[in-house]
């Protein structure tokens, strides 16, 4: 791993020069997104068919961000990235068993993401500010993995940028009922799709919203809702539509069903393990964190220890339905 961390220090330091503050080329195409009702701006070669490189993306693009304020902007090159190096700091670092590799290192200036999927694959990587409002991403658009490396880099820019417009994504399935929405946490593995497949099946008039990554969002009169965005893990499920948030519940697999709610610090501890968050960055952490108190102040924070079956589902429903 260390061995990685270090070709990756010396393939930045060789390449560093073109990157951020480009001006758009004729040969570039810009596209206008609307996720959570927030602008996002991608650019990209106007040789690559964006579809087929963003295909989760499809329901949320629009003719231009006017009248949506537009919190990021990316940059997609088919060039290596060429950096000015100052001092580079490893932040995070982790690999798993079939090759998928992920680096986030930090410069004075920027933020630097640097990924891998497969053991012996082409190394992408995006820089941003330190705000991560502005990036640029370095991917081969004919690369089998090509659609998969850009959605996690603007996963990556899009969910820590909203964090600075009262918007946050939250590693959860979202649920929605009667014009409400639920959302169930829990550590990969948990059972939070079987979850929401089991509202599905024995919650009339139940719809899933997304099932991985909705975001959370805090209007001016701080109502709270989910929206649904083009990140939803291996469900297809990529719907540009908000409802109500009225609770969510953190599962846990157990031998029998349980239900409590849970409220102050304990309900802030629930949340926040699965919220896209940095806390290397001191700014958008607190905020973060900001931003949890807000929502538990709102909305009903719940802990169901439960089996995979109907009368787990049916707890739920019956637990949060009596709010």
């Amino acid at each position: 791993m260390r061995k990685r961390v270090r070709k990756s220090f010396n393939w930045i330091k060789k390449n560093m020069n073109k990157m951020i503050n480009r001006k758009l080329l004729p040969k570039e195409e810009r596209l206008s997104f609307c996720i959570a009702d927030h602008g996002m701006e991608v650019v990209i070669p106007d040789t690559v068919d964006w579809i087929q490189v963003m295909p989760a993306f499809q329901p949320f693009k629009c003719d231009s961000t006017a009248g949506k304020e537009t919190i990021c902007s990316i940059r997609v090159i088919e060039e290596p990235i060429d950096i000015k190096p100052d001092s580079i700091r490893v932040l995070k670092e982790e690999a798993d068993q079939f090759g998928y590799w992920f680096c986030l290192m930090e410069s004075d200036n920027n933020y630097i993401v640097d990924i891998l999927f497969v053991e012996d694959g082409v190394r992408y990587h995006m820089i941003t500010d330190k705000t991560f409002s502005t990036a640029t991403a370095y991917v081969d658009c004919k690369d089998q993995y090509a659609d998969m490396i850009v959605s996690l880099f603007l996963m990556i820019a899009f969910g820590q940028s909203a964090i600075q417009h009262d918007t946050f994504l939250i590693h959860a399935s979202a649920v929605e009922n009667a014009g409400e929405g639920y959302l169930f946490l829990g550590k990969s593995g948990m059972g939070k799709s079987t979850h929401s497949q089991l509202w599905l099946r024995y919650v009339e008039g139940s719809d899933l919203l997304n099932d991985d990554n909705p975001a959370i969002r805090i209007a001016n009169d701080g109502v709270v809702h989910v929206y649904g965005t083009p990140w939803s893990g291996k469900a297809p499920c990529y719907k540009n539509r908000k409802v109500l948030l009225k609770a969510m519940v953190r599962l846990e697999q157990a031998l029998a069903n349980r239900f409590t709610w849970k409220t102050g610090v304990d309900a802030l501890t629930t949340l926040l393990p699965g919220c896209l968050s940095m806390r290397w960055n001191e700014l958008l952490y607190n905020q973060m964190c900001n931003l949890l108190e807000m929502v538990i102040d709102k909305v009903k924070i719940g802990y169901l220890e439960c089996l995979p079956d109907k009368e787990a589902a049916l707890l739920c429903y019956k637990k949060t339905k009596e709010l």
